[in-house]
């Protein structure tokens, strides 16, 4: 298990700024989710871009291969959702950086991958990339992390913090195994990784082991013998999740 890539999508500093490019971008971000409920507040809107637009997706040309094999994984997303995918080469010249959704390659980024959440990208300065994954491409996961990230790029967040989920965490192993394999820090841990509480503001479709937004959970972090391997390709329920909020 300890060769699997973990992430840590991007909260956006300002949250009156999240929500308002949210809902310039696709006024449904801020809409009633039912008759006589109140609108979501400002910590509480989705991120989903506008349906039928087109998204330019600048990659960093490490070389052709890592640049295919992360065009090949995000369009896995394609047939599912009704937006068109313009892909380009992110330019060397952080002056001039183009792309709704930038993504940089980095060898830094092999164990702790990273991406803005939908309009999130919005906020992201031109100059800088909104996504972050690692280089190591032949590795059988890769595809299965860039299509996890690019989950996060449609506004999409982690299945295994899903108020439903019933995993049984044993958070003192969890902390420390997070700790050992990801150097990730006790905070990181409680905010990406257990369930958060549900929000009377917010849908959610029914939980998901399967889907490819989950972590791998290993069985050193729970109680028993629990563990769910890394999902590697979409799910039943990601793609009708992704279908319903991209029509």
């Amino acid at each position: 298990m300890n060769r699997i890539t973990y992430c840590t999508p991007t909260e956006p500093v300002d949250p009156n700024a999240s929500y308002q490019a949210a809902t310039h971008e696709n006024p449904t971000n801020a809409a009633n989710l039912s008759a006589g409920r109140k609108k979501r507040s400002i910590g509480e809107h989705t991120k989903y871009w506008k349906a039928g637009r087109t998204l330019t997706i600048a990659i960093a040309r490490f070389d052709d291969d890592a640049y295919t094999a992360v065009k090949n994984a995000i369009n896995h997303w394609s047939r599912h959702v009704n937006l068109k995918f313009e892909f380009m080469e992110l330019s060397d010249n952080d002056e001039l950086y183009e792309g709704d959704i930038r993504i940089d390659l980095s060898p830094y980024y092999n164990s702790l991958a990273s991406s803005a959440i939908g309009t999130d990208a919005l906020l992201t300065p031109s100059h800088k990339p909104t996504m972050f994954v690692g280089t190591n491409y032949t590795w059988s996961g890769y595809e299965a992390l860039v299509m996890h990230e690019f989950g996060h790029a449609l506004g999409l967040e982690h299945e295994h913090q899903h108020p439903d989920a019933s995993i049984p965490w044993n958070k003192e192993k969890t902390y420390e195994w997070f700790q050992r394999h990801n150097s990730m820090p006790k905070a990181l841990v409680d905010a990406q990784i257990f369930p958060r509480e549900r929000n009377i503001n917010l849908t959610y479709a029914p939980y998901d082991r399967h889907s490819v937004m989950h972590y791998a959970v290993p069985s050193e972090c729970t109680l028993g013998d629990w563990h769910q391997p890394l999902n590697t390709q979409l799910s039943a329920g990601d793609i009708a999740f992704a279908r319903r909020i991209y029509p």
